[in-house]
């Protein structure tokens, strides 16, 4: 069995964050993962004011500097996979985690941050063969969105500190026939990683992670 992490994120491109890129990839070596796709928050608080008032590609440099330090840091110990969580600046009540994501697509895009709605944001994804599922979906203060335009949900938000009513989340789910993943959400050492997907071939890079996706030749980690 080859464990993929679908929920982490890493100090400092995630500001909530307190652990750097060396100890995250000691944690989840630990731990017996093969692969963590990175889903750093790409939010109102990802960038300081100063990189605000910048440009977009200004911002997609601070952003992909996290992805590649953990890379680095990685050492071909663990797969590192390029994600995100977004949040739309209109949208406090919505977070996405968005896989497939490459540095190539966030240069030919705009900020995605300010588009209108949450199915825009899943229009732009598909348009680049992305994939979309909704975090945390019934956490306190989210919005349930239309199912049609997602890929999935998490039905399991694995982070022991917050309350994500993960039975509802699989209900709802099982209910709607979507597709389901669990994620550590992990932000602190403290959390141990215990979510994602586990399959029975590694998944080295964003092309098997979306065949995996959409094939659901997979099954949700629970610890």
């Amino acid at each position: 069995m080859f464990k993929t992490e679908m929920h982490c994120h890493c100090h400092p491109a995630s500001a909530c964050s307190q652990v750097a890129a060396p100890a995250m990839v000691e944690d989840y070596v630990n731990a017996g993962y093969t692969t963590m796709v990175l889903t750093d928050h790409l939010n109102d608080q990802t960038f300081s004011p100063e990189l605000e008032k910048d440009t977009w590609q200004k911002r997609v440099d601070y952003f992909v500097s996290g992805y590649n330090r953990l890379k680095e840091v990685a050492k071909g110990r663990i797969h590192v996979l390029f994600g995100s969580e977004i949040r739309l600046l209109n949208d406090p009540f919505s977070d996405y985690l968005v896989y497939g994501i490459s540095e190539a697509f966030l240069r030919s895009v705009d900020d995605p941050r300010y588009l209108h709605s949450s199915p825009d944001l899943a229009a732009l994804v598909h348009e680049h063969g992305l994939m979309i599922f909704q975090a945390h979906p019934f956490r306190e203060n989210m919005l349930i969105p239309d199912p049609a335009f997602l890929d999935g949900m998490e039905i399991g938000n694995l982070c022991y500190y917050k309350e994500s009513n993960n039975d509802m989340a699989q209900m709802w789910a099982e209910r709607k026939g979507m597709t389901g993943i669990t994620g550590t959400d992990y932000h602190i050492r403290t959390a141990v990683p215990v979510g994602g997907i586990a399959t029975e071939y590694p998944i080295t890079d964003n092309e098997i992670l979306l065949k995996t996706l959409r094939e659901k030749t997979f099954t949700p980690l629970w610890g």
